[in-house]
């Protein structure tokens, strides 16, 4: 495991600010606040020079503020499953941290925006306790906010990557059981529609879908293993597209995310295959639309309510001890079986395949 030690910033006082910048003291506390009375060239100087040397205001107060804040990774683009999930995430952790008599804060932090000296609002104007960031944010980025030594934790990354503490759904219990059972219904040939693996949880899934063709002597086909592509409902289409360039489709076919696997069934549907007769599919998140969608769509369920609960004791135990030491706390998926996985039709599906175009 990579040291992920991070040197403590010194903190500066607003006097040694005003030294660095060469102004007086009213003059930068105007600035940081944005006070009309300094020239916007003026502030903004002295804002950046702020941001560089990474200064915090100190609070008027010395008891808690009983905030706590939520940090969103953005993307900038209309990414539906991405923005879905981050959504929900928000909702919980409010609901969850309301019932303790605590307030939330929500910032969104576009990615386009991240950069070395960069520095939520948040953490930098000691508006909250500690933080939770949910999302996939830079390296750069939370070691910024882990200077600061604000209690901090992550949903659904890794202590590995991060050097925090992280809460993550583990899918692989369910992946196992899902492949097994499929097994053991007659499937011979798994493919694995999958997004970008540099993402913990993706690659955890990836990971565990070899892992168990390996162990169940079933070949890893590499030709069935698609990665890199979207994570929504274009990204199911295409990676169906990519399985019928072969000239034939497995008997199942998993999904990293259900909004994929919906993808995957319209395309499927489309060119006359029938699920689960012809092929099986499952997906992962166990979205509502799963049991509007014919057939019902088998899934994995994300328990996202215990995943942000375990995240807010990580924070609040960092509030009141002060122990910052990083550990993963994974949360098991199962399995919800739907109608769209059966009985292996026992061959690769040859039905003349020409994609519609």
């Amino acid at each position: 495991m990579k040291d992920k030690s991070v040197k403590k910033a010194r903190s500066y006082s607003l006097r040694e600010l005003a030294s660095l910048s060469g102004a007086d003291i009213s003059t930068v506390s105007r600035a940081l606040n944005h006070d009309p009375r300094i020239s916007t060239e003026r502030g903004e100087s002295i804002r950046k020079l702020a941001e560089k040397v990474g200064y915090r205001p100190r609070p008027l107060r010395s008891k808690l503020t009983k905030s706590v804040g939520i940090l969103i990774s953005t993307t900038g683009s209309q990414d539906v499953p991405k923005e879905d999930f981050l959504r929900r995430i928000a909702w919980i952790a409010q609901r969850i941290l309301g019932e303790m008599g605590l307030h939330v804060n929500i910032e969104n932090i576009s990615r386009t925006t991240e950069n070395g000296m960069f520095l939520p609002e948040l953490v930098r104007q000691n508006r909250v306790d500690g933080v939770i960031l949910a999302g996939y944010f830079s390296q750069a980025l939370v070691d910024n906010i882990r200077r600061t030594d604000i209690p901090i934790a992550a949903i659904n990354d890794s202590s590995e990557r991060l050097g925090i503490s992280c809460v993550r759904s583990n899918p692989a219990p369910a992946i196992r059981q899902l492949i097994t059972t499929l097994a053991a219904k007659g499937h011979e040939q798994f493919a694995f529609l999958n997004t970008d693996l540099n993402y913990p949880t993706v690659r955890s899934r990836h990971d565990t879908f070899v892992e168990t063709l390996k162990g169940l002597g079933i070949d890893h086909e590499k030709r069935f293993d698609i990665t890199g592509l979207s994570d929504g409902i274009d990204g199911g289409v295409d990676g169906v597209r990519k399985l019928m360039k072969h000239g034939a489709l497995p008997s199942t076919i998993l999904c990293c995310n259900d909004w994929m696997a919906l993808g995957a069934i319209q395309e499927l549907q489309r060119n006359g295959i029938k699920i689960p007769d012809d092929v099986s599919i499952a997906g992962h998140d166990n979205l509502q639309f799963c049991e509007e969608l014919e057939p019902t769509l088998t899934s994995i369920h994300r328990d996202e309510m215990e995943i942000v609960r375990k995240a807010v004791e990580l924070v609040m135990a960092q509030i009141e001890n002060g122990d910052r030491t990083a550990k993963d706390i994974l949360i098991d998926g199962k399995v919800v079986w739907r109608e769209s996985v059966g009985i292996a039709p026992g061959r690769l599906v040859k039905k003349s395949i020409s994609m519609v175009s």
